[in-house]
């Protein structure tokens, strides 16, 4: 989505609001799959002179992926504050400038940016979600397994515990 503002480049240190909807790609972030969808942005933006133009913002978004306990798909609401300058050149003094071209602004880098900062580490499809079982795969929310009962366990570390557990140099 490109914002116009050929309008704050004429008027220096004019205001001006803007509501906007941006389509963000599907991305990996921590091995995870992620995409927002529902990106809306409101804000303003003005003209700081130097043909710079400094735009503040709320973004709001879904972001969807998959649970960290469970791996069934989950959705949360994000909510994010944009606080970008752009510029159409780059500056190595300020690495988080925002290049554009022409007229318009291209929002989508700084709504990604601001959106995966607020995105939680973990998400979960409901707070108390079991996860799945470690030996069998079973996804314990909707049944249980037998794997467990009698704390037998077997598994790719059992045996390197069995012997930190029965060797004394250890």
């Amino acid at each position: 989505m490109a914002l116009e503002i050929g309008r704050a480049l004429k008027n220096p240190g004019q205001v001006y609001p803007f509501q906007a909807s941006v389509e963000l790609e599907a991305m990996e972030v921590l091995s995870d799959p992620v995409h927002f969808v529902d990106v809306n942005l409101e804000g303003e933006f003005f003209c700081t002179g130097d043909h710079r133009i400094s735009l503040k913002a709320e973004a709001s978004a879904t972001a969807v992926s998959r649970c960290s306990r469970c791996l069934e798909p989950v959705q949360v609401p994000v909510r994010a504050e944009i606080d970008a300058l752009f510029a159409k050149e780059a500056d190595p003094d300020d690495p988080d400038l925002y290049l554009f071209e022409g007229n318009a602004l291209e929002l989508e880098d700084a709504a990604k940016d601001a959106l995966l900062l607020e995105l939680p580490l973990q998400l979960f499809c409901q707070p108390d979600c079991k996860g799945l079982c470690p030996v069998c795969g079973t996804n314990l929310n909707h049944s249980t397994c037998s794997c467990q009962e009698g704390n037998v366990t077997t598994g790719p570390f059992s045996a390197l515990k069995d012997y930190v557990l029965n060797n004394e140099e250890v």
